[in-house]
């Protein structure tokens, strides 16, 4: 049986460390900063989209590309401090992979952000495979995700 999971709010609480780097990413773009509810409104969009719609005007793709830049070197720079496991997470996937079930991750986040967040977790072990949206044609809510993880 295989069993597919979110990552943010699902396995780790990443919140607190998406808020910090997208309001530092946007203040060091010289945008006008989102607040937290507007930030967590988005979350689980790509921030290739969400960005988008939370940015206070149009963005060349210069200022784009710029500002993506800036927010994954921000989220890098703070998750080790703010990313935490759910409690019990570690215990449920061990019981998993010693029933032989098969896990996978499917976030809307790159795929090696995801695996570098499951290692620094120290999760990763339990999943066959990890799933970020630059690994699908359509990302999530989109089934292709989905479709992938049963190949």
């Amino acid at each position: 049986m295989n069993y597919i999971f979110d990552f943010d709010g699902t396995l780790a609480d990443s919140e607190q460390c998406s808020i910090l780097a997208t309001q530092k990413a946007f203040e060091q773009c010289d945008l006008q900063i989102p607040d937290e509810a507007q930030i967590k409104y988005y979350m689980g969009i790509p921030i290739e989209k969400s960005f988008v719609e939370m940015a206070s005007r149009s963005l060349s793709a210069e200022e784009f590309d710029q500002l993506l830049v800036v927010f994954r070197a921000a989220y890098k720079e703070f998750e080790t401090a703010t990313l935490t496991l759910f409690p019990n997470i570690s215990h449920v996937l061990q019981q998993l992979q010693s029933n032989n079930h098969h896990c996978f991750v499917l976030s809307s986040k790159k795929t090696e952000v995801l695996k570098r967040n499951l290692e620094a977790l120290q999760i990763s072990h339990y999943f066959k495979d990890a799933f970020g949206s630059d690994r699908v044609q359509n990302y999530k809510p989109d089934p292709d995700g989905i479709f992938a993880t049963s190949l």
